[in-house]
């Protein structure tokens, strides 16, 4: 899977928990293994890219949550 499709499916499965389980924050590692990245790793390091370019905000450890630009993103 292309790195860009990896962070749009990772953007859209966190919307998809947080916004109809009513959930602010979720644990980034849960979200990578439910996409199938199952290496801790790669996780992180998507994570860190899509911090980096401004669709997620992290909280405490692993806790995640979409920002205003991330949202955006997945509902178009």
């Amino acid at each position: 899977m292309a790195r860009e499709n990896l962070g749009d499916t990772f953007l859209r499965k966190l919307y998809e928990k947080t916004v109809n389980n009513e959930i602010e924050t979720i644990d980034m590692y849960e979200i990578g293994k439910e996409i199938g990245l199952l290496d801790k790793t790669q996780t992180y390091n998507l994570v860190n890219e899509l911090i980096y370019h401004g669709h997620i905000r992290k909280k405490d450890g692993s806790k995640i949550y979409l920002s205003d630009k991330g949202r955006k993103r997945v509902e178009i």
